[in-house]
């Protein structure tokens, strides 16, 4: 599923993918989610997760600058925080369908 475009708010963006579904996304949810091999084992277990959800919740939430990269994902460049993983347009699809209820 390819990502068509994205219209970016103040905390969240519409994620609109090949089908014609859009998708409202927080920028929160996408920080919880990073793939990079940093964010990534901090999801481990239930413990791991708490502590790094408070982390993410310290940090103040602006809207990222967005990298596209090659034809197959996106790179989002938060203010404050990590900036390095890669998200598939499969990723994103997993994220935005999980947390929100979609518009077509």
């Amino acid at each position: 599923m390819t990502l068509t475009d994205l219209h970016r708010h103040d905390e969240s963006c519409d994620m609109t993918f090949s089908d014609g579904t859009i998708y409202p996304v927080e920028y929160l949810n996408l920080r919880l989610n990073c793939p990079c091999a940093n964010c990534s084992p901090r999801r481990e277990n239930d413990q791991r997760m708490i502590e790094f959800q408070q982390e993410i919740a310290r940090l103040r939430m602006e809207k990222p600058s967005v990298e596209i990269v090659g034809h197959y994902g996106l790179k989002f460049l938060w203010p404050s925080g990590c900036s390095s993983g890669i998200f598939s347009f499969d990723l994103l699809r997993e994220i935005a369908s999980a947390g929100a209820v979609a518009d077509r």
